[in-house]
């Protein structure tokens, strides 16, 4: 008389290997695609960070003088930076690193999100009735 086995079959556990393969493999791209949306989630806040730092550092050293009606803010905003006529020694605008914002204690990047080396433009905008700092970060930066 034959026995019964307890227990599973080559096949059986093979199956069941196969299913669990599958399953770690959908489970783990989604866990990626979360992670990596995380990581452009906190860049981004990284650089709204560093633009308020930037302009709070920029208020309190120095006094930018309101641009004129012919200053773009579009120039800015189409980061388009290369056609921002001497920047550095506009009365208006003010060209920072992101190391001298560390440095005046505004802004910490603990992750390292953002180089010492980037720049970070202030500039005091006016619509000529009300008049504002505002800065620009490029998108690009603060990916690392």
């Amino acid at each position: 008389m034959l026995k019964k086995k307890n227990g599973f079959t080559i096949v059986e556990l093979l199956a069941a290997i196969v299913i669990l393969a599958i399953v770690i493999t959908i489970a783990s791209s989604s866990v990626f695609a979360v992670i990596k949306n995380s990581h452009k989630r906190m860049a981004a806040e990284v650089r709204n960070n560093l633009k308020e730092a930037s302009i709070t550092y920029a208020v309190e050293k120095y006094h930018l003088e309101k641009c004129s009606s012919t200053f773009s803010k579009e120039i800015f905003e189409d980061q388009n930076i290369t056609h921002v006529n001497d920047a550095e020694n506009s009365k208006c605008i003010k060209k920072l690193t992101v190391e001298e914002i560390k440095n005046s204690g505004l802004f910490e990047d603990n992750r390292g999100f953002c180089s010492n080396t980037e720049e970070v433009y202030v500039y005091r905008y006016t619509d000529g009735v009300n008049s504002e700092y505002k800065s620009f970060v490029s998108d690009s930066i603060c990916n690392n």
